[in-house]
């Protein structure tokens, strides 16, 4: 203000044409000059002033009460409306992102962990890419039996469409037996027509993991890590033919991870307790009718207790009916709030 001020007497040139030079709002100068004169603050928080009192405890416990997601809270404009003579719109914004970010870290802190009892009732599957440093992106699929950490031959290389992963997905249920539940996320090519048509096929219960949730697959996504720290230390980088052999060292990896002993199996090997048969049980198709049923019974309760609708909310009823179940018959553990542990991993 001094500098504009001090420019007016040197120069004579008029306020309007000194604001343009400097990139100045006129209206600013003036308002700045009024305040001076009045003695007042030259520079002030934007935005209304709020003069009417309130109590902050209630517009907290409302705060409180807004659908709060992860990134955005739900009522945020209503509850601005209702107290906009009282709060700035940027005071409550701040007020509800810290509500938010304190319900999302007690979320985390409180969040349900399986552990997983019996090896071949629980397979989860997913896809990752993988930079090798090659021209073309390289696609690693890795499923995996949650119970003994047995990881099957990957599909890898190109991305795979519906078709291959059903036609995967068929072979390895006929070479070792179809799971009860298969765990996948919400990938188009993993929820493909023909894979649903050969988990109908071999009555085997989709489970898809909650959207922008990653960590509901928590398990898979760790085999995912331990397949690519061991292909890092197989894999050559720069020859030209290591593209062709992506496959081989895939499952090169995925051997030495299954004959790895782990404390957590008790001092075996994943594929030890996997084909060990006195550990996994067999379901024949008129049982797995009979759970399926025993299953969504329990989620259309579910649906009915919650009152509401909608492709999520079936989801969300479907996950709880069947950790119900496995819980039930002793297949999984549940642990809240327990810290990181090699067999702990979200369901």
């Amino acid at each position: 203000m001094g500098i504009v001020k001090e420019m007016k007497e040197q120069t004579g040139i008029p306020y309007r044409v000194i604001c343009e030079t400097l990139g100045l709002p006129l209206s600013s100068l003036k308002r700045w000059r009024l305040r001076i004169e009045k003695s007042e603050a030259v520079v002030k928080r934007p935005g209304p002033k709020k003069v009417e009192p309130f109590d902050p405890s209630v517009l907290e416990t409302k705060i409180g009460m807004l659908g709060h997601g992860r990134k955005r809270s739900a009522g945020t404009t209503e509850l601005y409306q209702r107290y906009r003579f009282r709060v700035s719109r940027r005071e409550l914004g701040q007020m509800v992102a810290q509500v938010r970010q304190d319900l999302v870290a007690d979320h985390r802190r409180n969040l349900r962990r399986i552990q997983w009892q019996t090896p071949g009732i629980v397979w989860a599957m997913d896809g990752t890419e993988y930079d090798m440093g090659l021209a073309d992106k390289i696609y690693l699929y890795n499923m995996q039996d949650l119970g003994s950490r047995y990881k099957f031959l990957p599909l890898a290389g190109e991305y795979p469409v519906g078709e291959e992963i059903a036609g995967y997905l068929s072979e390895k249920f006929d070479r070792y037996g179809p799971p009860l539940v298969l765990k996948r996320d919400n990938e188009g090519n993993l929820n493909h027509t023909a894979v649903n048509a050969v988990l109908e096929e071999f009555l085997v219960l989709p489970l898809n993991s909650p959207e922008y949730y990653a960590p509901y697959n928590g398990a898979i996504e760790e085999s995912q890590r331990e397949v690519k720290r061991c292909l890092r230390e197989k894999f050559v980088l720069g020859l030209p033919e290591c593209q062709d052999h992506v496959s081989a060292y895939a499952e090169a990896a995925v051997h030495d991870l299954n004959h790895r002993i782990r404390p957590c199996l008790e001092g075996r090997t994943s594929c030890q307790v996997f084909f060990a048969p006195a550990d996994k049980p067999v379901f024949m198709r008129r049982e797995r009718r009979d759970i399926y049923d025993m299953i969504m019974d329990k989620a259309e309760r579910i649906l009915s207790a919650m009152k509401q609708s909608g492709t999520a909310i079936k989801e969300t009823a479907w996950r709880i009916a069947v950790e119900s179940w496995l819980k039930s018959r002793g297949f999984i553990k549940v642990h809240i709030n327990q810290k990181c542990h090699p067999i702990l991993s979200l369901f």
